[in-house]
């Protein structure tokens, strides 16, 4: 596919730590705060302005830039920004070796673009929010997990059966695990914290029984490399459990691009497990991928590699039944220019029927991830999303934040934008107040928030889920923007659900932090 005016993110290594981050590249809505709202984003360019250029320019501008994605909106970048937005947007065309498009000149581009964008794109301040009060409060704990480099954490799970945190360092390399002390209320006190498996820059681990041997393996998705680049570096790998602990790692799959993640899925219901991949990859490299299992051993099995879509961009995939129907579908989010969400619904034999449920209406929309859950529990699995890649220029946009896409049966899907959350990367579904229902949690990582000053933004964030599927949005923490990943878990065993949250960059080394779960009235004063 070739590549028009911003067609590709225009991503720039500012400093070494915040280029390292773009495998995350894996929004919406001036939000309202604190109160619950459905989202009101408009589907088009929000501009009132209009550009003085001819009719006949505008219209070749518009024509080439939109060529290949959604007309890209003047409003996500301030008028200073444009002239490198569209430098790298006609290197990318010319990288592309296409020759089809009518190029209009440059300098008009920079002022069509410019004529219309404001001087500075606004996002409302935390400080300045309507705050509502909250039925539970989050106690942030210290660090834990404490690194030899400063960590970057991609990817932490909560182990519910053996109580442990287990979390990747993409910076290291390595899956590490922890466990609360034997006080069990007492999580800061000395616990186990040990390297499990060791790695080519692992970005995320998922829990699986490859061999049906009753103990918990890992697949790993390895990137290949700290810094972004197109290469042939990322693999796939499987951890081995056994009753006493891991036993060995096998390599399923290498010389990919940048891995994200591996899920196992028997795609072509044969009855062995395969593998679904994200390859991220950056600009030339990058698919969905199948590792599909065609024979030998259960420890050294036959893997055929396939390509389901070359598409570059994949954040994340998601497996789960959508439609009802007993068979296992998947959920893949694309980041980059493609800004999407799309399901493939299984209809038997390795047979799957594409659909996509979500575009969004701009190319630097910078869509994160997404996550499966009924939150209306009516039966239906739904999809959580988030915007909030902060890399494409470090700026906050006003859409960053969360979305519910609804589940409403018969392949039909609706799009609820439920509020600001900047940098918004990652997040998780839990009940987290004990009323039955099911809230969401998110993180956020926006390495620019120290420029407007404390209070300016959210760094965690979650959302209460009331009455008429509305959600009211709590702040947990401000200012910290350093999130990139968080899930959820009872770690201290007092029944309630609490909240572990990934530290990319931070200052005392620690890998992780545990967030504790109060009632308002109990919750001891935050820190």
């Amino acid at each position: 596919m070739g590549r028009s005016i911003l067609k590709k993110k225009p991503w720039r290594l500012r400093t070494a730590w915040i280029a390292v981050f773009f495998f995350l590249v894996v929004g919406f809505f001036g939000c309202q705060n604190e109160e619950s709202t459905r989202g009101s984003r408009p589907a088009s360019n929000p501009t009132t302005l209009t550009s003085s250029l001819p009719t006949e320019t505008i219209g070749r501008i518009e024509r080439f830039c939109g060529d290949c994605h959604p007309l890209p909106f003047p409003s996500t970048f301030p008028k200073a920004n444009w002239v490198e937005e569209v430098r790298q947007g006609f290197d990318f065309y010319i990288e592309s070796n296409r020759t089809d498009l009518e190029e209009p000149v440059r300098h008009d581009v920079v002022k069509y673009f410019q004529d219309l964008a404001p001087d500075k794109v606004l996002v409302p301040r935390a400080d300045a929010m309507k705050q509502s009060l909250s039925p539970v409060q989050f106690q942030r704990g210290k660090g834990l997990g404490i690194a030899d480099l400063s960590p970057a954490t991609a990817h932490v799970v909560w182990n519910p059966v053996q109580k442990a945190v287990y979390f990747t360092d993409m910076r290291g390399g390595t899956l590490r695990s922890w466990t609360p002390s034997t006080q069990l209320h007492a999580i800061h006190s000395p616990s186990s914290d040990r390297i499990v498996a060791e790695g080519v820059n692992i970005c995320r681990a998922h829990a699986c029984d490859w061999d049906q041997d009753g103990t918990q393996d890992y697949l790993l998705g390895e990137l290949g490399s700290f810094p972004v680049g197109d290469h042939q570096k990322g693999r796939v790998s499987l951890l081995f459990g056994g009753p006493n602990g891991f036993l060995e790692t096998i390599i399923l799959a290498e010389d990919l691009g940048r891995v994200v993640e591996a899920k196992p899925f028997d795609y072509d219901d044969d009855g062995d497990t395969d593998v679904l991949v994200a390859e991220f990859g950056w600009r030339k490299t990058g698919a969905l991928k199948l590792l599909r299992n065609i024979g030998g051993t259960v420890r050294a099995p036959i893997i055929q590699v396939e390509i389901l879509d070359p598409r570059h961009g994949a954040l994340g995939v998601e497996i789960a039944d959508l439609d009802g129907d007993s068979k296992l579908d998947f959920v893949v989010a694309y980041g980059q220019e493609f800004e999407t969400v799309e399901v493939y619904l299984s209809r038997g034999a390795g047979r799957f029927e594409h659909q996509v449920i979500m575009r969004l209406p701009d190319p630097s929309y910078n869509s994160s991830s997404i996550q499966i859950a009924d939150l209306d529990q009516d039966g239906r699995l739904d999809i959580v999303h988030t915007c909030g890649d902060t890399m494409d220029a470090l700026l906050p946009k006003p859409y960053h934040g969360l979305r519910w896409i609804r589940n409403l049966g018969n392949g039909e899907w609706e799009n609820r934008e439920l509020g600001l959350l900047v940098g918004a990367l990652q997040s998780t579904v839990a009940d987290f107040d004990g009323d039955g229902d099911l809230d969401i949690a998110a993180v956020g990582l926006f390495p620019m928030a120290y420029l407007d000053g404390p209070g300016a933004y959210d760094s965690i964030c979650w959302w209460e889920q009331k009455e008429n599927l509305e959600f009211t949005r709590h702040s947990i923490e401000r200012d910290h923007c350093a999130h990139a990943c968080c899930t959820t878990g009872d770690v201290n065993g007092d029944g309630r659900i609490d909240l572990i949250v990934g530290e990319w960059q931070s200052e005392d080394k620690s890998s992780f932090r545990v967030f504790l779960n109060f009632k308002a009235e109990a919750s001891p004063a935050l820190r």
